[in-house]
C-alpha cells in the first residue's frame, strides 16, 4: 500500500524546492514520491517537468511513458506526454497523443495550440489558423494565444488578417510591446512601408532589441538565395523586401508590382540623397522583376558603395607582393559556390583537371558550411591549394587568401548564399574578376573585369557604357559538368507523365519562374491541349501557388507535372524524356538548360536586354542552336508552337545536338577549348596589369583550333 502521508510530503517538498529555484533537489523529492507510488501520473509528471528543466528530454519522455495508461485517460496528462514526445523528436507519437487529448477535451488549450504549430510546420496553414482561432475564442484574455495566431497568419502570408487581429489585440491589451512589434512587422510585410517606418521610429531601445531578436529568428528559418548581414536598426523597406524576396521563392507574386515600385522609390531616394543601400539581394532578385538593366546597374553601383562603407574595421590595405619563394606561374584564386551541390563540385573538378598547371597555379577557397573535408583533400591534389574559409570571418578569410600572393581572384559565387562581397572589397589580388554575373553593366569596383561573350554583349554594341567587359568568342557559361546519367531504364508512366503528351520542360528554381513567363506558358498550354509542363520537385507552397495561377489562367493544374525527388544521376536520365526545354524570359535557365542540352533535349530561349535574359541564348548559340533563340516574346511563342506541331523538326534538333556532342563540333561541347580561352583572358589581364595599363574591355580569340591541335602553348600568349 502507498504511504499517502509520505507521498504527499514528498510532493509538497518537491513543489517547494521547485518554487525556490532548486530543480535538482526538487527532482530528488519527486523521484521519492514516484518510488512510493509508481503508478502516480502526478508524480511522473512532476519528475518529467524537472527533467525537462534540467535539459534531459529523453529521460522525461521515458518517465511519462511508464504511466502512459494513466495519462491516456486525461486530456492534461495526454498533452504532457505529447509535449515530451515532441521534445524528443517523436513527431508521430506526439500527433497521436495530441489527438487523444483533443478527443477527451476538444477545447484543450495546450493540445489545440501545439497541434496548430505542428500543422504550421507541415505547411497546413488553414488547419493551424482554425485551431489557433479556437484557442483565442477559448481564452480571449491570454495574450499568448493572440501572439501565436498573429505569428501564424504572418507565416501564412496573410498579412491583412494579421493586421486586423493585431489592431483588435491592441484595443484589448493596450500597447503591449509584443503586439506593437508584430504590428510594425505586419505593416512592413504588407507593403505599408511609411506607416511601418513610423512605428519603428517610435520604438524605445528595449522594444527595438526585441524586434531585432524576432526578425533574426524568422530570418534564420528562411532559405534565402542571397544573404546579407542584418541591419542593427530595423528598416521597414528592407523588411518588406525581405518578405517579398522570400515570396518570389514560393512563386507568390502578390507583391510583385509593389516590390518593383518600392525598389524604384528606394533607388530614386539614393540618387537624391547620395546615401547608398546594401542591395546585394536586390540586384539579384530584381532580375525577376520588370526593372530596366540601367536601373539594376544603379542598384549594383550603390550596393558596392554601401558594402565598402560598412567595412569600418581597420585592416591593412592590399599590397601586391611576389616573394622569392613563389613560382613564376600565374596564381589564380577561385571562390566557388557550395561544393555540397554535386553540380558545382563536379564542374570544379572538371575545370581543375583541364587547366594548364604549367602556366597557372589554381587555389580554391570554399565557403561551404560544414564541408566535406575528404572532398576538399581531393581538390588539393588537383590544384595548388584548397582551403575552407566558411568558418572564418571576412577579415580572416582576406588575410588567409592574401598569403597565396594571387595574381587573379575569381568570384564564382556571385549572387548566391556563398558570395562574400566584403572579401573582394578588401582586395585579395591585383586583378579581381567575376566568373559569371547576371548584369551587363560592370561597376569599376571591387572587380576589375566582368566575363561575358559576343552574344550577351554583341560585337555591334557600343561597349563604352558597360565597363571593362571581357568578351569570350562563344558562351561565357562554362558547361563544365561531366557527370553521367543513371543507366536504369525509366518511363514516362513511372514519372507521372502522360505517355502520348507533348512534354515541355523547364529546369529552374521556383524563384526564376516570373509571372510574365508563366502567363505565356499558360497561353501556350491553351494552344497545345496535348501538352503538359514538366517542372522540378518544388515545395508544397510553390506548387500550390503555381496551381492557383494556372487555374486563374484557365488551365487545369494537373497539366503542371512536378518531378519526383531524385539523385543527380536520376535527374539527368529523366530529363531525356522531355520533348522540348522552354526557357524563362527574365532570368534564363543556366545549369538546367546546360543539363538538358547535354542529355540531347532541344531548347528554345528568348534574348532580352540583361545578361540574365541573354544567357540562355548565349548557351544555345554555343550549342549550335542559334535558330532556337527568339528576339521577342511573339517570336518565342511562335517558335514553341511551330516545334510543338512538327515532330520531325524536334527530331532533327535532337540529332544535331547528338552529332555536335559526339564530335565536340559545337563550342558548348568543347570544354578544353573554352578553358584555353579563359586562360588566354587571364594572361591578357595580367599582362595589362604588369605593364601599367588600366583595366579595359577586350575580346578573346577563339582557341578551338589550338585546343584540338594540342598546341595551346604555341598560341596562348595574348
Amino acid at each position: 500500500m502507498t504511504d499517502t502521508s509520505a507521498f504527499s510530503s514528498c510532493m509538497d517538498q518537491g513543489a517547494a524546492l521547485h518554487a525556490a529555484g532548486q530543480p535538482e533537489q526538487a527532482l530528488v523529492a519527486f523521484e521519492q514520491a514516484m518510488a512510493l507510488a509508481p503508478d502516480s501520473a502526478d508524480a511522473a509528471s512532476a519528475c518529467a517537468t524537472m527533467l525537462g528543466v534540467l535539459g534531459q528530454a529523453q529521460a522525461a519522455y521515458r518517465v511519462l511513458q511508464s504511466v502512459r495508461g494513466q495519462l491516456w485517460a486525461d486530456a492534461d496528462g495526454a498533452a504532457n506526454l505529447a509535449i515530451a514526445a515532441e521534445n524528443c523528436g517523436e513527431a508521430d507519437d506526439a500527433r497521436a497523443v495530441y489527438a487523444r487529448a483533443l478527443e477527451l477535451d476538444p477545447d484543450h488549450l495546450r493540445a489545440l495550440n501545439n497541434t496548430a504549430l505542428a500543422c504550421a510546420r507541415a505547411g497546413d496553414w488553414p488547419g493551424a489558423i482554425e485551431k489557433l482561432e479556437r484557442c483565442r475564442m477559448r481564452a480571449p484574455q491570454d495574450l499568448g494565444t493572440w501572439l501565436n495566431l498573429s505569428d501564424i497568419l504572418v507565416a501564412a502570408r496573410r498579412f491583412g488578417q494579421a493586421l486586423a487581429l493585431l489592431d483588435d489585440a491592441l484595443r484589448q491589451f493596450a500597447q503591449q510591446p509584443a503586439l506593437v512589434i508584430r504590428r510594425a512587422v505586419a505593416l512592413a510585410f504588407d507593403g505599408h512601408i511609411a506607416q511601418a517606418q513610423q512605428a519603428l521610429d517610435g520604438m524605445d531601445a528595449r522594444t527595438r532589441d526585441a524586434l531585432r531578436t524576432l526578425m533574426e529568428e524568422a530570418g534564420g528559418q528562411a532559405a534565402r538565395t542571397v544573404r546579407k548581414t542584418p541591419k542593427t536598426v530595423p528598416d521597414a523597406y528592407d523588411m518588406f523586401c525581405q518578405q517579398a524576396f522570400d515570396a518570389l521563392q514560393l512563386c507568390d507574386w502578390r507583391h510583385h508590382d509593389l516590390l518593383t515600385s518600392a525598389i524604384r522609390d528606394a533607388l530614386a531616394d539614393m540618387q537624391r540623397t547620395g546615401a547608398p543601400r546594401d542591395g546585394r539581394d536586390t540586384q539579384f532578385y530584381g532580375l525577376m522583376l520588370p526593372l530596366h538593366e540601367d536601373e539594376l546597374a544603379q542598384i549594383r553601383r550603390f550596393s558596392t558603395e554601401a558594402i565598402g562603407r560598412q567595412l569600418d574595421t581597420p585592416m591593412a590595405p592590399f599590397v601586391a607582393t611576389r616573394s622569392r619563394s613563389r613560382d613564376s606561374r600565374i596564381h589564380v584564386g577561385l571562390a566557388p559556390q557550395t561544393l555540397r551541390d554535386p553540380r558545382h563540385a563536379d564542374a570544379l573538378v572538371s575545370l581543375l583537371r583541364l587547366h594548364d598547371t604549367q602556366r597557372f597555379a589554381l587555389h580554391v577557397y570554399s565557403s561551404t558550411p560544414q564541408p566535406d573535408l575528404a572532398f576538399t583533400r581531393q581538390l588539393g591534389t588537383l590544384c595548388a591549394s584548397a582551403v575552407e574559409i566558411a568558418h572564418m570571418s571576412d577579415d580572416e578569410a582576406v588575410s588567409r587568401i592574401r598569403l597565396d600572393e594571387l595574381d587573379i581572384f575569381v568570384d564564382m559565387a556571385f549572387d548566391s548564399p556563398w558570395c562574400r562581397p566584403e572579401i573582394p572589397e578588401r582586395r585579395v589580388a591585383p586583378i579581381q574578376i567575376r566568373q559569371t554575373t547576371w548584369h551587363r553593366h560592370h561597376p569599376p569596383r571591387p572587380c576589375e573585369y566582368n566575363m561575358s561573350d559576343t552574344f550577351v554583349h554583341p560585337l555591334a554594341l557600343d561597349m563604352a557604357p558597360y565597363g571593362a567587359v571581357v568578351r569570350l568568342p562563344h558562351s561565357c557559361w562554362l558547361a563544365a559538368n561531366t557527370d553521367a546519367p543513371d543507366t536504369q531504364p525509366v518511363s514516362r508512366e513511372a514519372l507521372g507523365l502522360p505517355q502520348d503528351a507533348l512534354v515541355l520542360c523547364t529546369l529552374i528554381a521556383p524563384l526564376m519562374v516570373d509571372p510574365q513567363t508563366f502567363r505565356i506558358w499558360m497561353a501556350l498550354l491553351q494552344e497545345l491541349p496535348q501538352a503538359v509542363w514538366w517542372l522540378p520537385s518544388y515545395g508544397q507552397a510553390a506548387r500550390a501557388n503555381l496551381a492557383c495561377a494556372a487555374r486563374a489562367a484557365g488551365i487545369d493544374p494537373s497539366r503542371l507535372v512536378f518531378m519526383q525527388p531524385a539523385t543527380r544521376a536520376q535527374l539527368l536520365a529523366r530529363v531525356r524524356l522531355a520533348d522540348l526545354f522552354v526557357d524563362t524570359l527574365r532570368f534564363n535557365a543556366n545549369h538546367g538548360l546546360a543539363d538538358a542540352l547535354r542529355m540531347g533535349v532541344p531548347a528554345v530561349s528568348c534574348a532580352g536586354d540583361s545578361m540574365a535574359s541573354r544567357l540562355g541564348g548565349s548557351i544555345l548559340w554555343s550549342a549550335g542552336l542559334a535558330d532556337c533563340v527568339a528576339t521577342d516574346t511573339q517570336a518565342y511563342v511562335d517558335m514553341v508552337l511551330r516545334l510543338a506541331g512538327d515532330p520531325l523538326a524536334l527530331s532533327a534538333l535532337r540529332q544535331r545536338l547528338a552529332d555536335a556532342a559526339a564530335a565536340a563540333a559545337a563550342p558548348f561541347f568543347n570544354l578544353p577549348a573554352r578553358v584555353r580561352e579563359w586562360e588566354w583572358a587571364w594572361a591578357a589581364m595580367v599582362q595589362r596589369q604588369q605593364t601599367g595599363l588600366a583595366p579595359a574591355a577586350f575580346d578573346v580569340p577563339d582557341q578551338t583550333a589550338a585546343a584540338l591541335a594540342g598546341a595551346a602553348g604555341a598560341q596562348f600568349s595574348p
